[in-house]
């Protein structure tokens, strides 16, 4: 039918005016345009649309825009991204008006303004979701893992849950990217976030701390079950069968575990902080390092 869009039935416009003979006029345009129209007859009404089924066009007459509430029901426009068309046209006009076509690109042309503000959400969400994800292996970072732990440590220090920091560091590492190429290292970081994701809970955070290095936040863990956890988490990877390609040869590796673990009911309503937390974790994990591979220590936190 001319006139219409095929997503015109999906795009609903709200319209605003106390004439209901502006309302009906304009409802009978837009719906012959092929729109879904509602109206309204003051600001009031809007806002309640607005935080019930959020419509994606406003056309408001400019009347309305002048009343004392316009600012606040503006406000909330701004908010949800909703773009406004303000018609000074009276109900005799728009009634008898041909040109709807005219319409129809008023209408179109604020609601591409609304696309536009869609498409900057979405790339504003797409860049948040990078700085809080490690694009090689698919695993939060550091910086996502330096917000939750402030949270746990909170959380587990007003409800006195204990609470445990694992880090998991590749033995030599180095050598594998030296013998085999830098794409094979890449290939075994992505094998080793999923060993630490099987492995873990799912209640547990796991993130990429840095280079061959990997971090776990473990939620209502004391010091017997971190130690389940790390030792479960270096068997699962020094039995795992890493290879330099699918036909090639077998690559066989361990992990060094270092784990800071705190019991805040010792202490009731006292707690430890983040950096503090993770460092000492940071300190165990250098500790087995130096004391050869595939080893553990666990220090706890005061």
């Amino acid at each position: 039918m001319a006139g219409t869009s095929p997503k015109g039935s999906q795009t609903v416009v709200l319209i605003i005016d106390p004439d209901p003979l502006y309302q009906r006029a304009l409802r009978d345009r837009l719906l012959r345009l092929g729109y879904t129209a509602r109206s309204v007859d003051d600001t009031e009404a809007a806002q309640a649309v607005l935080e019930a089924t959020p419509p994606d066009l406003v056309i408001a007459s400019g009347l309305t825009t002048q009343a004392d509430s316009w600012g606040d029901l503006q406000t909330n426009l701004n908010t949800w991204g909703i773009p406004l068309l303000a018609l000074e046209e009276d109900a005799a006009q728009i009634a008898s008006s041909p040109d709807e076509e005219a319409l129809r690109a008023q209408v179109s042309e604020a609601l591409s303004s609304r696309k536009l503000q869609d498409a900057l959400a979405a790339e504003n969400a797409r860049l948040a979701a990078e700085r809080l994800f490690d694009t090689a292996t698919g695993l939060f970072n550091r910086r996502y893992m330096m917000i939750r732990v402030e949270e746990e440590i909170k959380r587990s220090s007003r409800h006195g849950y204990p609470l445990s920091c694992l880090i998991l560091d590749i033995d030599k590492f180095d050598a594998v990217n030296e013998q085999w190429g830098n794409h094979v290292g890449d290939t075994i970081l992505r094998d080793m976030a999923h060993i630490v994701t099987r492995t873990m809970r799912a209640t547990d955070i796991v993130a990429r701390y840095r280079d061959d290095e990997f971090i776990a936040l473990l939620t209502d863990t004391d010091a017997s079950g971190a130690q389940i956890a790390a030792n479960r988490l270096r068997d699962a990877v020094s039995t795992y069968v890493f290879k330099a390609d699918p036909d090639g040869e077998a690559i066989t590796l361990t992990g060094s575990v270092g784990v800071a673990y705190w019991e805040p009911t010792n202490r009731p309503g006292e707690g430890t902080w983040e950096p503090q937390l993770i460092a000492l974790a940071e300190r165990a994990l250098r500790a087995a390092k130096l004391s050869g591979p595939n080893r553990l220590v666990m220090l706890q936190a005061a």
